[in-house]
Formats: C-alpha cells, sequence, structure tokens
C-alpha cells in the first residue's frame, strides 16, 4: 500500500439487511480485503442456529475472524472486543491487507470508531442494589429509572436487558455525567486519527421489506433446532440465563421456552417482535452515523461499485 494512513472498511446495518452477502460478494472481488465479524453472538463458538451464523461452509471459504472465537464458560466483554479488534487490523495490515468489519452490534462499531473510554469498575453494593431492585419490582421500574438519569441512553439499550441497564446506571450514578458524556470521555484515540475510514451502511429506504425479510428468515432461525441447541449448551455448561449470550434475541425467549417460562407456540411470535425492535434501534443508530455512505437493500452492486471508486482513489486496486 502507498498510503501513510491505512484504510479500514466499516459495513453495518440492522439484522437480515444481507450484510454477510455483501461482504462475501466484495472479498470475492477485493483480493486485499479480510473479514472481522462485529456481533456479539456469533463471538460464541457454541451459538449456531439462533446468531444466524455463516455455515461453516462459507466460514471456510471466507474466515471471518471474530466468529467462533471464544466458548460460553467466558463473558466477550466490549473491552475484550476492541482490544481483540484492534489487534486483529494491525496484523491484517501488516500483511498489506485491508479489514473489512462486518456486523450489527452497533456500540461495538462506536467503540471501534470512536474509541474506548476508562470506565469506573463495577460497584457490588450498588449492582446488588439494582439487581434486588429488578427481583422486588421487575427489569421494568429498573429500566424507568434509566430513562428518567439518561433518557438518550435508554433509547440505545433493550429494555429487557438487564446487564446493560445495571451497567449504565452504575456508569451514569458513579460519574454524574451522562452515558455518552463518559463514552467520550478519557478515551482512546479516535479510528479515523490513524487510519482512513471508509464507512458503509445498508439502510432500508421501505421498513416493510426489512420485515418481510425479517420474518422469512426468523422461520429457520427458531424451531426444534434452535431449542436443542440451548438444552445442548444447558446441560454442558449449566450457563445462566444472566449470560450475555442467553440474553441476546432467540437465545432469550428460546431459553424461556425451555425452561417452562413460555409456551413454545409463543416462540415465534416473541422472538419476531424482538428482531424488529432490534432492527428499529440499529436503524436508528444508524441515522446519527457521521459519514456513512447508505444503500438500500437491493443496491449491492452500487456498493460494490462505490467501495471500487473508493478504493481507487487510495490507489489500492
Amino acid at each position: 500500500m502507498k498510503l501513510h494512513k491505512k484504510p479500514i472498511i466499516f459495513l453495518l446495518g440492522p439484522t437480515a439487511s444481507g450484510k454477510t452477502d455483501w461482504a462475501i460478494n466484495w472479498q470475492n472481488q477485493f483480493e486485499a480485503l479480510e473479514i472481522i465479524s462485529v456481533d456479539s453472538v456469533m463471538v460464541y463458538k457454541e451459538c449456531n442456529v439462533g446468531s444466524a451464523k455463516p455455515t461453516d461452509a462459507i466460514l471456510k471459504k471466507h474466515p471471518h475472524y471474530l466468529v467462533n472465537h471464544v466458548s460460553l464458560d467466558c463473558i466477550f466483554s466490549v473491552a475484550d472486543f476492541y482490544d481483540s479488534a484492534m489487534r486483529l487490523i494491525d496484523d491484517i495490515h501488516r500483511r498489506d491487507k485491508i479489514p473489512l468489519m462486518v456486523g450489527g452490534s452497533m456500540m461495538y462499531f462506536n467503540i471501534l470508531k470512536k474509541g474506548i473510554s476508562n470506565l469506573p469498575s463495577a460497584d457490588p453494593k450498588l449492582r446488588n442494589e439494582l439487581e434486588q431492585k429488578i427481583f422486588a419490582n421487575g427489569i421494568d421500574s429498573l429500566y424507568a429509572d434509566l430513562s428518567r438519569l439518561d433518557p438518550k441512553a435508554a433509547e440505545n439499550i433493550d429494555s429487557h436487558d438487564s446487564q446493560r441497564i445495571i451497567r449504565a446506571i452504575e456508569i451514569i450514578t458513579s460519574t454524574g455525567m451522562s452515558l455518552n458524556e463518559n463514552l467520550s470521555s478519557e478515551q482512546t484515540g479516535e479510528l479515523k486519527e490513524k487510519y482512513t475510514l471508509i464507512e458503509f451502511g445498508i439502510f432500508p429506504d421501505e421498513r416493510a421489506k426489512l420485515h418481510e425479510r425479517i420474518e422469512s428468515r426468523q422461520e429457520v432461525l427458531v424451531g426444534d433446532k434452535l431449542l436443542e441447541e440451548i438444552v445442548n449448551i444447558k446441560n454442558i455448561f449449566n450457563i445462566s440465563a444472566e449470560h450475555p449470550a442467553m440474553k441476546a434475541i432467540n437465545y432469550r425467549q428460546g431459553l424461556q421456552v425451555v425452561e417452562g417460562k413460555l409456551d413454545k407456540s409463543k416462540l415465534f411470535e416473541k422472538s419476531l417482535f424482538a428482531t424488529r425492535q432490534f432492527a428499529k434501534r440499529q436503524c436508528t443508530w444508524m441515522r446519527g452515523w457521521e459519514n456513512l455512505i447508505c444503500f438500500d437493500l437491493h443496491q449491492a452492486e452500487e456498493a460494490a461499485e462505490q467501495l471500487k471508486k473508493q478504493l481507487n482513489l487510495l490507489e489500492i486496486v
């Protein structure tokens, strides 16, 4: 490469928007690309069905770093992701290749782009109080507290994600600053300071089209295979419902079925609703994303052509 600032490509989009297909198509056209997954569930080796993980055949032909990266006997944190991704970016550049970051975990992308903060450590006493409040009054009560403390943070956190709600309240109350202010303070350097960022997004012009894709895919993701996977996970790891992977969409609802808390006939409906809400939050992130070049669901070829122009400008292809 002839660049002083080496490139990194982002490809972000809501669930079921076709990110994996686009990434594979780009890799077929531009040999220098190497894919790094930006997904908080595919990172776990045992989460295959409910995460819509690419097949083994696809992963063999088109390796995705940070897919099947760790087992469920550990928790892969945001900080773990940041450290792993930065090491991979450096390694890929050393081999004169280009990192293509692909996924839908918007918080991961945001931390990659803006840097990671030196956030306050966990407060066991406060955490215990918040967990007791959930036990006594339900998660909705704690989410309402977060909404009052920091409405913007609440908009970007699932109302049933107890781990993230607790952590957000912990950070806000211990520092007296909003979550965004905390994330912006004392951060590692922004990615653009060191690299040239090329940022693409798949953004549906018509939400109904995305909903059609979500519903069609959901029929494959939830069913007996998902339930079997969750039973096996429980048998091997004796995993808690509080593990981040088990709080992810599809796994949360599937675990409720396995534990007898949700009727199996409601699994599709509940997981479909949660997935649509998740996609809505992903799109909200994307609307506020600076320098994002967006394309509609069907514009894969146009996006590839734009990427080629960008790489040409950087004298790479």
